[in-house]
């Protein structure tokens, strides 16, 4: 679907035959768009989307700092979106664009942050990052693991200082039998290994030192990992993960 002129101007730059130049301008700052500040209204709302126009997917730029800095018209735009066939969508607060995920991982998504606490914060980070316009691989794999760290280390490792995914795996490593999963498992005995698995996948970033031999991951691979932190915040929300 190609973003138009008509879907910018409709969404939160140009309304009811005002134009927004203060609008105008603060959107331009936030998309990196150079302006002169002294022109009139008019050739400043002109000059504003022939610079759009000027710029690939600079009209998507603009529409996620609209949701993000206006009072915009976010049900229209996820109509239109929707209707052309977008990879994008309105998020569900209505304050950013983020690409379109299939329906059973956005609801799991929607379920395990379904609770206002720091995992549920680092998850949405970490979607943020792999999904929307400002995307991070690196940065949406550490909020991944944040997110995890938040849910498991009150549960695997409560009195440790400043806990990480490292000190949760060494405490299931060495202490496994004192955890178990609800599913059974192919040994019948509810074996946290398939956890260990996960958490051994996920981390570290290989972003980081800790990695061995630091790279920049893909996206695809970012995006890999976080769906498997949503599990295991889920996981650990539903008692999957309980002590034996």
């Amino acid at each position: 679907m190609k973003i138009t002129l008509m879907t910018v101007q409709g969404v939160g730059v140009h309304q009811r035959r005002v134009i927004d130049t203060n609008m105008i301008r603060r959107v331009a700052l936030a998309v990196r768009l150079p302006l002169r500040t002294e022109i009139q209204p008019l050739d400043l709302r002109n000059t504003f989307l022939q610079s759009c126009r000027s710029a690939g997917d600079r009209y998507l730029d603009v529409l996620d700092a609209i949701l993000h800095l206006a009072r915009a018209d976010s049900a229209a735009l996820a109509k239109i979106l929707s209707e052309g066939g977008s990879v994008w969508r309105v998020r569900e607060d209505g304050k950013a664009l983020e690409r379109r995920v299939d329906p059973v991982s956005t609801d799991a998504f929607g379920q395990a942050t379904a609770v206002e606490d720091l995992a549920s914060a680092e998850l949405r980070q970490a979607w943020s990052r792999a999904f929307g316009r400002d995307s991070d691989a690196s940065d949406a794999w550490d909020h991944a693991i944040k997110a995890v760290e938040a849910i498991l280390a009150p549960l695997i490792v409560p009195a440790q200082d400043k806990p990480q995914v490292g000190h949760v795996l060494g405490q299931l490593r060495s202490q496994g039998e004192r955890w178990r999963l609800v599913v059974p498992g192919p040994g019948e005995d509810h074996s946290v290994g398939p956890l260990i698995t996960m958490l051994q996948t996920i981390w570290p970033n290989p972003d980081r030192h800790a990695a061995g031999n630091p790279r920049t991951p893909s996206m695809a691979e970012a995006q890999a990992v976080l769906h498997l932190a949503v599990t295991i915040v889920q996981w650990a929300r539903s008692g999957a993960i309980a002590r034996a």
